[in-house]
């Protein structure tokens, strides 16, 4: 039972460090701007609606874009009208993410203390039963 939960926490660690070196590499090259929130597009799955903002942003040289976020929520997290902090990729200006915290980090958070969670209990079982031997 030890090996799974460190085996689990291992591919955890390596999610883990995936998206942080994405998340990494998007905010290196990315500049940031204010965007509004034109409306939100819902997407149904399993009777469940998730809602991904909409967003119109200009980029410095005046050419506006017209994106939906990576990221969504239920119920909507931003009201048509609201003006966020964009980030956005020069390179790719499809490539966006809302400057926030939780966009930016939560993914590489979550894995990484859901993986140390893993290797935790997978190594207190594999010592509980090399103990009892």
């Amino acid at each position: 039972m030890g090996f799974i939960f460190l085996a689990a926490g291992v591919a955890m660690g390596v999610i883990c460090l995936v998206t942080l070196a994405r998340t990494r590499r998007f905010l290196a090259q990315a500049h940031e701007t204010q965007a509004e929130v034109v409306g939100n597009h819902s997407r149904h799955r399993n009777r469940k609606s998730t809602y991904y903002p909409v967003l119109r942003y200009r980029t410095p040289e005046g050419t506006q874009h017209e994106v939906i976020s990576p990221v969504g929520s239920n119920p909507p997290r931003y009201r048509e009208g609201a003006q966020v902090p964009l980030l956005f990729n020069p390179a790719n200006p499809q490539e966006v993410r809302i400057n926030n915290f939780l966009n930016l980090w939560l993914l590489p958070l979550l894995f990484g203390l859901l993986g140390a969670a893993f290797l935790l209990v997978g190594g207190l079982a594999l010592t509980a039963t090399a103990l009892r031997r």
